[in-house]
């Protein structure tokens, strides 16, 4: 009989990834019935990323085009990309201003750098629904993409092994 106490955790990748120029994106599902949390991205940057406009970035939602779980700006500013090395999302934003236990992790260093474990619905980090302690989870039985989007503006660059941590409930 399964438990759901304990979650059951995934990793799930898009490996040696040149987003940086272009979009990449997989679909993926989890076990049967259960609901999912982004808890982490990693990130094994090997080109660094770039974009004069944006960074590139990787999302994981509903469809190559959303960011309704999980968002990570490949970047130390809007418009500075990160070098190569290995990053990962939550230590990034786990001793973030006002971080507490009870609400999604998140970096607003710059707009809409990192979120995981859920986002306000409209795409960013600002103005997270209700209290900011809205966790939004992969419905149970329902596909999910993770994407790598590409940067914009300049000459945009990147390439990296991305995992994304997934707890299943």
């Amino acid at each position: 009989m399964p438990t759901y106490d304990v979650p059951h955790k995934e990793r799930y990748s898009l490996l040696g990834a040149a987003f940086g120029g272009a979009k990449v994106t997989r679909q993926f599902q989890g076990p049967p019935g259960k609901k999912g949390l982004v808890r982490d991205i990693v990130a094994n940057v090997t080109v660094a990323m770039a974009g004069t406009t944006s960074v590139p970035e990787i999302r994981v939602g509903t469809a190559d085009s959303d960011n309704s779980f999980a968002r990570w700006l490949m970047g130390t500013t809007a418009t500075a990309g990160l070098a190569a090395g290995e990053y990962r999302a939550r230590s990034l934003c786990a001793s973030a201003q006002g971080r507490t236990g009870e609400k999604p992790q998140q970096l607003n260093d710059f707009a809409n750098h990192i979120f995981l474990e859920g986002n306000n619905g409209n795409g960013n980090v600002a103005g997270v629904v209700g209290d900011g302690k809205t966790f939004i989870f992969i419905p149970p039985d329902t596909a999910f993409f993770i994407t790598g989007v590409a940067g914009v503006g300049g000459s945009p660059a990147g390439t990296a092994d991305a995992y994304v941590d997934i707890d299943w409930f």
